[in-house]
């Protein structure tokens, strides 16, 4: 990317005030989480699993966390900075296919994976499939839920900011203020309501 294309990609994303505000918000609300996962679950691996353990039950109490996850069970999975043109990891997938049919989200039928607009690299991975939901837990429970709504918004996350993702091709753009809209207010609740889980 040249610098003259830099500057366009941060002209056109500024210019959509709400949108670049939701970036912030996700940037600096997960790394005010990072910093309070590290800080809390000091000699910890794997600090965000240890914050699931201990909060998933309250999180995934919440009407407004499920509905949020409802929301990323409805569409294409999220993608990888990691992946050749942001193919989905199989650890998301599983994850998004766990909302989808196993977390009982929707009062009727789950989407239908091969009704939900994905690209079609990724359908080809065969990752997008219902039996995939089993191999992130195979039974329900809130903690695995809410684990799996984190690690998905998680990803969001590192792809605006470990990748670099700067887009803005007009479909590639609608999707991620999406993702990054729905992210930002998974981030929102966790903060705002940190101190009603018991901290």
């Amino acid at each position: 990317m040249s610098a003259r294309e830099l500057i366009n990609v941060i002209q056109t994303l500024k210019q959509d005030g709400e949108h670049y505000g939701a970036r912030r918000t996700i940037h600096e609300n997960y790394e005010w989480l990072e910093g309070f996962w590290r800080n809390k679950y000091n000699k910890s691996a794997n600090p965000i699993d240890d914050f699931v353990k201990d909060k998933g039950k309250f999180y995934w109490g919440l009407e407004e966390i499920r509905d949020l996850a409802k929301a990323f069970a409805s569409i294409e999975c999220v993608g990888s900075n990691k992946e050749f043109d942001y193919t989905q990891t199989t650890e998301v997938a599983r994850a998004t296919m766990y909302l989808r049919y196993s977390c009982n989200l929707f009062s009727d039928e789950p989407p239908n994976c091969s009704l939900i607009k994905c690209r079609k690299h990724k359908t080809d991975k065969g990752l997008c499939l219902k039996g995939n939901a089993n191999l992130w837990k195979k039974d329900f429970d809130t903690i695995f839920a809410f684990k799996a709504l984190l690690y998905i918004v998680r990803q969001v996350r590192n792809n605006l900011f470990h990748g670099h993702k700067l887009t803005i091709e007009p479909i590639q753009l609608e999707r991620d203020k999406i993702l990054v809209h729905l992210s930002a207010q998974v981030t929102e609740i966790l903060l705002n309501r940190l101190i009603d889980s018991g901290d």
